[in-house]
């Protein structure tokens, strides 16, 4: 592990010695499969700026510009600025007025997006890692306009808009994709859910509206986000997908009122102990062996509508299984696409996000992990 770790270290001071933008674009194949692998902390943020070709849709002075205006936004962007990251007192008061100056300038340069919740997350991260991973820095103001145009090119050129914009065009599009993808890939877990009468909404508005940050640990998010960002964001469904093979001898065991519970604690449930960046790698790993149809991936990248009252339509190379043209597909009504419409005998998933309380007699979800990996519950990566 620990010379794995040498070796990457290595390999990413070398390739930024000779320049990460040039080696990016000479040899495309291995810059993304060693980025996949994880990118040292102390790299990060730069390779994160390169891959996001953010210094090339900076506009020098726009930013300072955009923090004369009021918004329509600012009211929801000012309640949730505490609600980020609020495990962790380092993300102080300075780290908020940072973000909210963000939050604020994007709403003002993209009026039709402005500000939906789980934004918030998106640049808190993105502040998290400028500053080398621990946040408490005094950052500078170049510093805080280059995070902005990194989270401006996430969201414009990375297509990352799509799932906050009015009626969630593209997150339905992935909603849809992912229960394409589930339905071949696991089967044995989507009747299990299906059963169980638990819609994958359920855990995926979270997974995707933050991409993770909000429901796993953030040492497992930051590699995953190395395979987003440097990859594109439709690897959020292969590695959706290949975290729950690695969770499916546990999330098998489980009654919907313990599946609802577990993913809601899963953030919660850290051990000191374990290695969260080497499970991610696991699961980014696992991710390769998952393709995306290229009738999924022509849908993914269609040019969203200017209205959301044809969000997609089937094409004839798509299976006829789901159509994704109205409202209905996206309803938070959370009765499974498997069932006859009847809810949990308990009631409305959304009744168990309320109410729900961490169920004491389920393990840990890291040491039914590493269970499920064949290891023993001592094993410490």
């Amino acid at each position: 592990m620990a010379d794995d770790k040498l070796r990457r270290q290595r390999l990413w001071k070398s390739m930024q010695q000779r320049g990460l933008q040039k080696f990016m674009q000479q040899r495309p194949g291995d810059f993304l499969r060693r980025a996949r692998k994880g990118v040292p902390p102390e790299y990060r943020a730069e390779v994160w700026k390169t891959a996001l070709n953010a210094e090339a849709h900076a506009k020098p002075g726009l930013y300072q510009e955009l923090q004369a205006a009021d918004n329509e936004f600012l009211h929801l962007i000012k309640i949730d600025i505490p609600r980020t990251f609020p495990e962790d007192p380092s993300f102080d008061a300075e780290q908020q007025k940072c973000l909210f100056r963000i939050l604020k300038a994007y709403a003002n340069l993209c009026p039709d997006v402005g500000y939906c919740q789980g934004m918030n997350f998106i640049v808190g991260l993105l502040l998290l890692v400028v500053q080398g991973g621990i946040f408490g820095q005094t950052l500078s103001p170049e510093t805080e306009e280059e995070t902005f145009w990194m989270f401006f090119s996430l969201m414009e050129c990375s297509h990352l808009n799509g799932f906050y914009r009015r009626q969630f065009p593209l997150l339905q599009r992935y909603l849809w994709a992912f229960e394409e993808l589930i339905s071949s890939t696991l089967p044995e877990l989507q009747q299990h859910f299906c059963k169980e009468n638990l819609q994958h909404t359920v855990y995926l508005h979270q997974w995707f509206l933050t991409l993770f940050i909000s429901s796993l640990p953030l040492p497992m998010v930051l590699v995953f986000w190395d395979a987003i960002i440097c990859g594109g964001l439709q690897e959020i469904l292969p590695i959706s997908l290949s975290v729950l093979q690695l969770l499916k001898a546990t999330l098998l065991k489980m009654k919907f009122e313990e599946i609802v519970s577990f993913f809601k604690t899963m953030r919660s449930q850290q051990q000191e102990d374990c290695d969260f960046e080497s499970i991610a790698r696991i699961a980014v790993l696992g991710s390769d062996s998952i393709s995306i149809p290229d009738h999924i991936l022509e849908v993914l990248r269609r040019p969203l509508p200017l209205r959301t009252d044809d969000l997609m339509e089937r094409t004839p190379q798509s299976p006829p299984r789901r159509r994704m043209d109205s409202d209905e597909d996206f309803s938070l009504s959370m009765t499974s696409p498997c069932s006859t419409g009847a809810t949990s005998s308990e009631g409305s998933a959304w009744d168990y996000l309320r109410q729900i309380r961490i169920n004491p007699g389920v393990l840990s979800w890291w040491e039914d992990t590493k269970l499920g990996l064949g290891l023993g519950p001592e094993t410490s990566w």
